[in-house]
């Protein structure tokens, strides 16, 4: 038990010394790589400290050949003889008389009869500190993960009870032509919730994306549509919940929870930048605008 501690200990700063790593990266070279090659840095690494098991190999002995010389058939024509050595006798051993050996088995068993075995003492659990630790981290982590499933399922209550498709003449065929525009064979449900301020992604298995109430300017909502399909089309909500997964395993660890925060904006980067790069040069500036208006609304609704 104790050496696991030791090696997630090791392994989650390891992981949160290659986050700072790749924080500081994203920093100085932001304008000069682009923000998935962080994004593929962040997968790998998630995936590495999603499981904080030792990875090794099976030890595999190779040994080499051993050459076994057959003795020979032949028989000596002479024996070997050592002059002036007769041959030793064989002299027999001296053998005790019965009577002695009979009084020594009585004594024996008189002495082993007499003689009764004593009760061993009850020995009690003990209970390590390496075990009170590890429980501490396996209720944190469970209790994190349940509270972070308890969200997700009230979110689906929420969808379920307030949540409606969208029929809009308007909106459909635009939602379809950004589909065929990201070549997208399958795509998530089309809905409208309120109290939403920004459009929104949701769900891990069934994915929807959401819309506000409150009706869009119709290039607001093609930039709105065209972002949060690019998400899907990227799978960036696994990358989110990976994150989420591994924040809850190295609760312990500040550097991850930054790490998570990190994944977070680097995947907003990162879709933007896919999404300008399918826009023509004259329409970037609307496409930042729409962006900003959103974190805004986001924000004042916080």
């Amino acid at each position: 038990m104790t050496d696991f501690l030791f090696y997630l200990g090791a392994l989650s700063l390891g992981g949160g010394l290659v986050g700072l790593i790749l924080m500081a990266t994203g920093l100085l070279t932001r304008s000069r790589y682009a923000a998935r090659w962080r994004c593929w840095g962040w997968l790998l690494l998630c995936l590495r400290l999603a499981i904080p098991l030792p990875f090794s190999f099976p030890n595999v002995q190779v040994r080499a050949p051993i050459q076994l010389h057959s003795p020979s058939l032949e028989r000596p024509s002479e024996l070997p003889f050592t002059a002036g050595r007769p041959f030793q006798e064989a002299v027999p051993s001296p053998v005790s008389p019965v009577g002695s050996s009979n009084e020594e088995n009585t004594s024996s068993s008189t002495s082993s009869s007499q003689s009764t075995p004593e009760p061993e003492p009850e020995t009690k659990p003990t209970i390590y500190v390496s075990q009170i630790v590890t429980a501490v981290w396996l209720l944190v982590a469970a209790g994190i993960l349940i509270w972070n499933l308890i969200a997700h399922l009230r979110l689906r209550r929420f969808l379920k009870r307030w949540a409606d498709p969208v029929r809009d003449a308007t909106i459909l065929p635009l939602y379809n032509a950004m589909g065929d525009q990201l070549e997208l064979d399958r795509r998530p449900r089309l809905m409208t919730c309120p109290g939403l301020a920004a459009p929104m992604l949701a769900g891990l298995l069934h994915p929807v994306l959401l819309l506000p109430e409150q009706p869009l300017a119709p290039k607001e909502l093609e930039y709105a549509l065209l972002h949060e399909l690019t998400h899907y089309r990227r799978r960036d909500i696994w990358l989110k919940a990976l994150a989420l997964w591994v924040r809850a395993v190295h609760w312990f660890n500040p550097l991850v929870w930054l790490m998570a925060r990190a994944i977070e904006q680097d995947t907003e980067l990162s879709c933007d930048e896919a999404v300008l790069r399918r826009l023509p040069p004259e329409e970037h500036a609307a496409y930042g605008k729409t962006i900003l208006s959103a974190v805004e609304r986001l924000k004042a609704r916080s």
